[in-house]
């Protein structure tokens, strides 16, 4: 199997770049042909997937968060390379959903586990108890033992998602993190901003064509999703498949901090499906206006702002996932085993 693994060295919270080459051994030990390249610029990453399938890459690992995936996933589009991830980023969201092994985004990086790493680097060797490297390693084992299977991307405004879009509250929150909050902080330096949202965010009115049946709403957050999972915990996207050409978009409706502990709960128990207060659709094509213009991201990455059209792209990306991929991701289990070859 020949691979492009294309690291993020600015994603999670600490340099694994001798983690990395543990994995990196691992997978040349069970046959790959592997090199490494590392961004040094934001949207870089996306050059070098592009390529990296061009130059006949059958795999390219997007090592990083979903920042990094999304970037990846956007310069594979359109070619016969499959997407893999070693996921060391702040969230993980893509890793998460697929169960393939993941660094915890709710622990954040301890003095502890950045002393270890400090001291790797230090000594130039690897230390036994590594929680870095074995979350690494895992994930390798997923590459070489898992399997292919096509999925569905997201499209807006000319940028793919690979989890979802949001639309008002949670892309302004996003806007207001800096990636040193991030790196220094992992999840929780989304805690204050979203609660800080939250408490001044006001609903919007918005005009909703789904799939040509127009809807007007009131409402602070549109998420558009291509998977189940929203950050590490939250299935806004309960009934999302990421095969069957299809967005799920929730509505959610109300202001301040209590309407959205509410929701939060909702979600976390899938009760929303049934709350009026939350509406579900599931659609090929949505184009959102509004009175405002309304913050929107991309897989986390805020980029312009309403009016938007978001449509389902089916099919557009190989991806390689556990053999126990979670029932109910995929409308059919059309899983084709990878091998090294």
């Amino acid at each position: 199997m020949r691979a492009v693994l294309i690291y993020n060295s600015h994603a999670g919270q600490i340099v694994i770049r001798r983690e990395l080459e543990a994995a990196v051994e691992y997978l040349r030990h069970n046959g790959w042909i592997v090199s490494v390249q590392e961004t040094r610029m934001p949207l870089e990453a996306t050059q070098l997937a592009r390529q990296a399938a061009r130059r006949g890459a059958q795999v390219v690992v997007a090592v990083g968060g979903d920042g990094t995936v999304n970037e990846v996933v956007s310069g594979l589009v359109g070619t016969d390379a499959a997407l893999g991830v070693l996921p060391v980023g702040t969230t993980n969201v893509w890793a998460l959903q697929m169960r393939i092994p993941a660094l915890d985004p709710m622990r954040p990086g301890t003095r502890l586990v950045r002393w270890v790493a400090d001291l790797e680097e230090r000594f130039e060797s690897p230390f036994p108890l590594n929680y870095h490297r074995t979350v690494l390693l895992d994930a390798a084992r997923v590459l070489v033992q898992g399997q292919t299977v096509a999925v569905d991307l997201g499209e807006v405004a000319g940028r793919y998602f690979l989890l979802w879009a949001g639309i008002g509250l949670d892309a302004a929150a996003t806007e207001s993190v800096s990636p040193e909050e991030k790196k220094a902080l992992g999840s929780w330096a989304y805690v204050i901003p979203v609660l800080d949202t939250i408490r001044e965010y006001a609903c919007a009115d918005v005009t909703l064509t789904i799939d040509g049946k127009v809807i007007k709403s009131s409402t602070p957050l549109i998420v558009v999703s291509n998977i189940q999972l929203y950050g590490a915990a939250f299935p806004i996207g309960a009934k999302a498949c990421v095969n069957d050409a299809k967005l799920d978009v929730c509505i959610f409706k109300g202001e301040g901090l209590f309407t959205f502990v509410r929701h939060a709960l909702k979600v976390l128990s899938r009760q929303h499906l049934h709350d009026p207060e939350i509406e579900y659709y599931q659609c090929h094509e949505i184009v959102v206006e509004s009175t405002r213009p309304l913050p929107v991201h991309a897989d986390d990455e805020p980029f312009t702002r309403t009016p938007v059209t978001l449509r389902t792209v089916p099919r557009a990306l190989q991806v390689i996932v556990p053999q126990d991929v979670p029932k109910g991701l995929f409308r059919e289990q059309v899983l084709d085993p990878c091998h090294p070859g």
